[in-house]
């Protein structure tokens, strides 16, 4: 409120005036009241201030409707009320009773209502139209018989005019603001719209937008004033409409919404009223109604609601509907009246909302529970928990199957579909469909619906008796589910019976509609009563086998069915019933199947079929491994003293040669596998031999064993047709080849031994690339590829014989029928001694040894060669090379060296005029040639100590014999040929394969010093 300016005087014009509203009487007492009491006119200015710019501020439009709500109730009639902008004037014009001289009083008092005993009223404190003072300092009321103002200007001209001393220092003290609705003022009657009977105006001051103002009128009036039917605005009409007892529809503007409401009501207890005000307790009939936007929740709109006590309060409730009601409030209508009558209209309230919530379809239910938790407010809070706690135990919620249950019996399938949810109903009580939303199912969590896991529902599954199409479709809907949840799903299969859970099943990709598929299935089942196939109707889908795979099973593809244990197991009880002596006939149905699924592309497991029993040609039962298919390669390598039978004829024209093989009928070599071999239980020739001989009791006695099986029926003479038909098997190749570190394979142990080639065993031979091996081993007379002649044992060269049978190679050393070139003794013996001498053998030394010449010689007269000169004086049919260790070759083969044999002898070199040659030319010529050879200058010295004699000679047993060069102790002699020059220079300088080289240094031959490579 604000000051007028020139205030005084103003009054003078309502003194004419006619007063049908007593306004003269009212006035007269108030001035009265404030000359006797100056404090009266304070109290009434605060509390009239209070009230305008606190309590009402901003209700302007409510308490203007609140108003015309009771009017039309007072009067029986349908209300309407306009707003209108006129001339910079906020009109509100009603429909309903007019104004009387007791309304006229009720206004110009303070909590003086002319409404008591209006039981369907909304004020009853007398001080609503105070919120009209936020908005105007000159509020009019026009009614039938005339008007009323309140006028700031008018007012504060009164005070003034009562000479008061202390009634002007008041004022002045409260800057010319006295309480302006105390004094009313006659006006003369205007013209109302058509059709109303009262209009309010409000001149508004400068700073008032009048958009604002009016931006409070909503559909909230209509539903919370029960006595009005119409609100129309400058821009828009709010109109109700009411659709039956329960549903309200109201249009503001274009807009619409149907409301759906529930509503309770009653008549207060004594005890009750008697806790009102006393102008309070004659108010006894009470009444709530909650308000739903039909097919939402109100929260939906976003933001928060207030509670209506009818007309808005400040009470903040945050919940799905919109709660009306006679509660009681506090004297700035704003906020709730805390006490017993609050706590019995909360509960009335919550009693109301269980009523909306049965009322609502229940499809709708869900977006009417409240939140858990706290509220926004303690009545939110209160309302919120109390409504929840009912709610749980209230039928609000539908089953699957359609019946009514509350949320704390209840259970939902968490995310499973609809359908899903439909399709197992019967085998889980209680079962509510799915939520739709996060939302939906944090609010069926609200309720205390228990979300069933997946794993019980599988479980409940169990005693559900269906078709598989049944179970197909409810695969297809499961497919949001993780494989642990299903692990006792019920699954059909194929012969009728139903299990639990899919681990280990196999899954068919065939389709279940085919005919051809059906008598397939149909012929698979009978041969097969233990395979745990899964009927082809449930599995039609890719979701539903995908479901399954990831439950454990596995795509019933041929070689999956074939790897099946009950499989398995079927075919090893086959031995069992042919030592019964069955008839064929009990192995037909079984052998017809597995070769139809061969056929289908099936891939048996290893070892698989070796006890299949198939049919021989002379209709006998036989197992597969011991039969043998006509016109294959093996058959043309087969002894025909082995009489191994042929398969029937029949199979072979039903099946096929290849499928036949497949199945284990012997085409070509087969080969067999064992992961966790421990022994000799394989049934393969000479097994026993090989664990003892070569596995004996090594670590390596459990190992993966791989073997090619069969080779004992191999004609003797067909087998370098056999080794050549191994060489193309890429399986069989590898059973001949050993891990690094690994003992020789049997299969290669077998062949090397007791193959033959040429009647010999293939170690017999050598390849024809093994030269270092000449004359000991005879080249390998077969054509077979060499790699294959390598894995079964023929020799490839002197370092293979050495480590895999260096006492085979001392044998044919030392055998006088075995020619060997003369170079090849040297390198051959050393390299026998070298490798027993490092496994640390000691052998008995042989009665004859092979010497220089590649002859065999008794070993008592021969010598190891241990100093090169001696080689001039001794025979080599009669020395032994020692290489370059010749006292190791000497105590190996118990001989003497040569140099202490000839020393015993006391063997002198001589010659005529030996002498040093000092520093002569010859010297210079043979240091020339010495640098030549590599040799370093400061170690030629010993070149001129040498002794030169034109014929140098050594007597040996009396006879006199030419050398070229010789040494005896530290002394050199040399004959000075170029040949013994050569040798003496290449023993100093320490490699005596230089020799040659050496010698053409000190000939000078150019030529063969090219040859080797100088200038």
């Amino acid at each position: 409120m604000t000051a007028a300016k020139g205030s005084r005087g103003k009054s003078a014009r309502h003194l004419t005036l006619s007063d049908p509203f007593a306004t003269a009487a009212v006035r007269s007492a108030v001035l009265a009241t404030w000359r006797r009491s100056p404090s009266r006119f304070r109290e009434d200015a605060n509390a009239e201030e209070s009230l305008a710019l606190i309590a009402y501020a901003d209700r302007v439009v409510v308490e203007l409707a609140a108003n015309a709500s009771d009017a039309a109730i007072a009067a029986g009639v349908r209300g309407v009320l306009r707003f209108s902008v006129v001339n910079g004037e906020l009109r509100a014009a009603n429909t309903g009773a007019p104004l009387t001289v007791e309304g006229v009083a009720a206004l110009a008092s303070l909590r003086a209502s002319a409404k008591r005993g209006l039981a369907a009223g909304t004020g009853h404190f007398g001080v609503g139209f105070t919120a009209v003072l936020s908005v105007t300092d000159q509020p009019q009321i026009y009614s039938s018989a005339g008007g009323v103002e309140f006028s700031l200007a008018a007012t504060i001209a009164a005070v003034e005019a009562q000479n008061s001393p202390e009634l002007s220092a008041e004022l002045a003290m409260r800057h010319q603001l006295p309480p302006i609705l105390r004094l009313p003022w006659p006006l003369p009657a205007e013209q109302l719209p058509a059709g109303f009977t009262t209009e309010v105006r409000l001149r508004l001051r400068p700073h008032v937008d009048i958009t604002t103002v009016l931006a409070a009128a909503g559909d909230y009036l209509l539903l919370t004033l029960p006595g009005l039917d119409s609100i129309e605005l400058p821009d828009r009409t709010l109109t109700r409409r009411v659709d039956g007892p329960d549903l309200v529809t109201i249009t503001d503007g274009e807009s619409t919404t149907t409301w759906r409401l529930a509503r309770r009501s009653g008549v207060l207890s004594p005890e009750l009223s008697a806790m009102r005000p006393i102008e309070e307790r004659d108010r006894l009939d009470w009444w709530i109604t909650w308000a739903a936007p039909a097919g939402r929740s109100l929260l939906d709109t976003g933001g928060s609601e207030v509670l209506y006590a009818p007309t808005p309060t400040d009470e903040i409730l945050q919940l799905p509907a919109r709660l009306i009601g006679t509660f009681p409030v506090d004297d700035s209508r704003r906020h709730l009246a805390v006490g017993p009558l609050a706590d019995f209209m909360t509960g009335q309230a919550t009693e109301g909302y269980l009523d909306l919530l049965t009322s609502a379809e229940p499809s709708q239910r869900l977006s009417l529970i409240p939140d858990a938790g706290f509220g926004l407010s303690r009545m939110d809070t209160e309302l919120r928990l109390a409504i929840l706690e009912k709610a749980r135990k209230t039928r609000l919620l539908v089953t699957v199957l359609g019946d009514a249950i509350a949320g704390e019996s209840a259970v939902v399938l968490g995310s499973a579909p609809t359908e899903l949810a439909e399709m197992v109903a019967e085998a889980i009580p209680n079962l509510v469909p799915a939520p739709e939303s996060a939302a939906a199912a944090q609010t069926l969590r609200t309720l205390g619906v228990r979300t069933l896991e997946t794993s019980d529902m599988s479980t409940a599954l169990a005693g559900l008796g269906r078709g598989p199409r049944f179970w197909g479709r409810l695969y297809e809907l499961l497919g949001y589910a993780s494989g642990d949840d299903l692990a006792d799903l019920p699954v059909p299969l194929a012969d009728g019976r139903t299990v639990l859970g899919g681990r280990g099943l196999l899954i068919p990709e065939m389709v279940a509609d085919s005919p051809d598929e059906q008598e397939y299935l149909a012929e698979l089942m009978q041969a097969l009563p233990g395979l745990r196939l899964v009927s082809p109707a449930a599995v039609q889908s890719t979701s539903s086998r995908q479901l399954l795979l990831r439950l454990g099973g596995t795509l019933a593809d041929p070689s999956a069915i074939l790897a099946d244990p009950s499989v398995q197991a079927q075919i090893r009880s086959l031995q069992v019933d042919l030592d019964n002596d069955e008839p064929v006939e009990h192995f037909e149905n079984f052998a017809f199947a597995m070769l139809s699924l061969i056929a289908r592309g099936g891939r048996a497991p290893d070892g698989l079929f070796v006890d299949l029993i198939l049919t021989s040609a002379d209709d006998e039962p036989w197992p597969a491994s011991q039969l043998l298919l006509p016109d294959s390669d093996l058959a043309q390598l087969i002894d025909p003293a082995a009489d191994i039978p042929f398969v029937s004829d029949s199979l072979v024209e039903r099946f096929g040669a290849q499928v036949l093989a497949q199945a284990g009928v012997l085409a070509s070599f087969r080969v067999l596998h064992d992961d966790s071999a421990v022994g000799p239980d394989h049934e393969l020739p000479d097994e026993s031999s090989w664990w003892e001989e070569v596995v004996g009791s090594s670590e390596n006695a459990v190992r993966t064993f791989s073997a090619i099986a069969d080779l004992d029926l191999i004609d003797t003479d067909k087998w370098p047709q056999a080794l050549r038909m191994l060489s193309r098997n890429r399986e069989a190749l590898e059973c001949l080849k050993s891990a690094p570190g690994s003992p020789i394979t049997y299969s290669r142990w077998w062949i090397a031994n007791f193959a033959v080639l040429d009647e010999h065993p293939p170690n017999h031979w050598r390849l024809p690339t093994a030269t270092d091996l000449g004359g000991l081993f005879d080249p390998l007379p077969a054509a077979v590829d060499v790699e294959m002649a390598e894995l079964v044992g023929v020799r490839t060269g002197l370092g293979q014989v050495l480590i895999d049978d260096v006492d085979e190679l001392l044998d044919r050393l030392t055998d006088p029928n075995r020619v060997l070139a003369a170079g090849l003794v040297s390198p051959i013996t050393q390299a026998v001694v070298d490798a027993l001498l490092a496994q640390g053998r000691h052998i008995e030394p042989p009665d004859q040894v092979r010497v220089l010449s590649g002859e065999v010689i008794e070993a008592d007269n021969a010598l190891v060669l241990d100093e090169p000169w001696l080689a001039q004086v001794l025979l080599a049919a009669e020395l032994v090379p020692g290489g370059s260790h010749p006292e190791r070759i000497a105590r190996f083969f118990d001989l003497e060296l040569a140099s202490v044999a000839l020393a015993a002898g006391e063997i002198h070199p001589g010659g005529s005029q030996a002498s040093a040659i000092g520093e002569t030319t010859e010297a210079v010529a043979a240091t020339t040639a010495w640098q030549a050879i590599g040799g370093s200058l400061t170690d030629s010295r010993w070149i001129n100590d040498v002794l030169l004699t034109a014929e140098l000679t050594v007597t040996v047993d009396g006879v006199d014999l030419r050398v070229s060069w010789w040494r005896a102790g530290e002394k050199n002699w040399v004959d000075g040929s170029a040949a013994g020059w050569g040798r003496l220079m290449a023993y100093h300088l320490g490699q005596w394969s230089v020799r040659h080289l050496a010698t053409a240094a000190v000939a000078g031959l150019s030529a063969e010093l090219v040859e080797f490579g100088l200038d």
